[in-house]
């Protein structure tokens, strides 16, 4: 599907609220097509260009993250188009992580990951537990000049 096709969808479904979902090998490789997919959203989303390059960072992050510290097999992204904005969820099934340590203070066993992002979307909820992790970023549209 083209970022086209999907804005052929939305365009005929406006009430288009359903997620997208891909299901991701914890590999390098499979970078590019979750940052490929929130392009196509930003774009239904009536994204400027440097909004789609914030959320393509932000997505970046957020699944290298679990490639590199998660220890899974796979792991999901959702992709939900809301009115002028755009969700995005990266679920885990690791073992989770102190997130409140974490978020105190980056240092060289990591933490710049999650600063990052919070500097790229308006919104960043983390839950993490001994059976996952899930990481949800929102980030609205910049209102064109």
């Amino acid at each position: 599907m083209t970022c086209e096709t999907m804005k052929n969808i939305q365009s005929t479904e406006p009430d288009f609220t359903e997620p997208i979902v891909l299901e991701l090998p914890s590999s390098s490789e499979y970078i590019l097509l979750a940052r490929l997919v929130v392009s196509c959203v930003g774009q239904l989303a009536e994204f400027e260009p440097e909004d789609v390059y914030d959320m393509k960072l932000a997505v970046t992050e957020g699944v290298t993250n679990v490639i590199r510290h998660a220890a899974v097999k796979s792991f999901h992204v959702e992709y939900r188009v809301l009115p002028r904005a755009v969700q995005v969820v990266v679920v885990d099934k690791g073992g989770g992580f102190d997130v409140g340590e974490l978020a105190a203070r980056p240092d060289e066993q990591g933490g710049f990951g999650l600063a990052v992002i919070r500097s790229l979307v308006d919104e960043v909820t983390v839950d993490s537990s001994s059976s996952g992790t899930r990481l949800k970023m929102i980030r609205r549209a910049t209102v064109p000049e």
